[in-house]
């Protein structure tokens, strides 16, 4: 009996010292075919900003990719920074935690090319930012991974943005409707989740003094790691031979 219960622990203990692998489901997208994405009404704060967004033919990396153009018409009365976003959700990234597992982690990049046409001062740093989205239950959440900023007048070129072991806590809440981040974040063990990403311009305005920023993406890639199942039922094996060393009233025993 001795035998038997020593095995059981040793069992237990290759069981639980083993780290769960992880499994990775990838979504990768060269294109972005306009049919595969479903996108929010463009936000712009007044009438002197607008804001495009669609498949180009000839500034992907290379090939196809998406443009995306916030410009300010000039016409504003007084200074200021107008806003402009856009979501845009891959119909296709399709991530369901109930069937495929609860995710731990998602790895987000893609490339990007930043071109600014700015008034004033060319020493003006603008920040260029990448941010992956998820959408759950009608909420979007996004995420913000920093790329190289640069002055006005000038384009950064194709530069690959991304950032590995995002968790749920790095996802914040976004209503797209008012340009507003709010406090929540997505349920990695939850509802079936979309990804995509989004675009948040903030462009001076002044008066008779039009500006603009392009954006162009290409290369979207999000992966999302989340547990082997194997690797989760050889971790309840081990609990379950623990829990019979704990309970079971050995017979047999040895006394002095």
């Amino acid at each position: 009996m001795i035998r038997v219960k020593t095995a059981c622990l040793f069992i237990a203990v290759l069981c639980l010292g083993s780290a769960p692998a992880f499994a990775d489901t990838v979504f990768a997208d060269g294109t972005f075919n306009p049919a595969d994405y479903a996108s929010t009404a463009p936000f712009t704060s007044d009438s002197s900003v607008s804001l495009t967004a669609g498949q180009c033919a000839s500034c992907g990396n290379p090939g196809n990719g998406l443009q995306i153009v916030g410009t300010t018409n000039g016409t504003a009365t007084t200074s200021g920074v107008g806003a402009a976003e856009i979501l845009l959700v891959n119909t296709t990234f399709s991530y369901d935690p109930a069937t495929q597992g609860a995710i731990n982690s998602i790895s987000a990049s893609v490339d990007k090319d930043l071109t600014s046409s700015y008034p004033g001062s060319s020493s003006s740093v603008i920040g260029n930012t990448f941010r992956p989205l998820i959408e759950q239950d009608g909420i979007y959440y996004l995420a913000a991974i920093s790329g190289p900023g640069i002055s006005s007048g000038t384009t950064t070129g194709y530069n690959t943005i991304g950032q590995s072991g995002l968790v749920a806590a790095d996802f914040v809440e976004f209503d797209p409707a008012t340009d507003t981040f709010l406090a929540g974040s997505p349920n990695f063990d939850g509802d079936t989740m979309l990804f995509g990403l989004g675009q948040v311009f903030g462009l001076p305005e002044a008066p008779g003094a039009p500006s603009s920023l392009t954006a162009d993406y290409d290369n979207l890639k999000l992966v999302v790691s989340a547990p082997e199942p194997s690797s989760l039922l050889l971790m309840a094996l081990g609990l379950a031979a623990l829990f019979a060393v704990a309970r079971k009233p050995w017979a047999g025993r040895l006394s002095a």
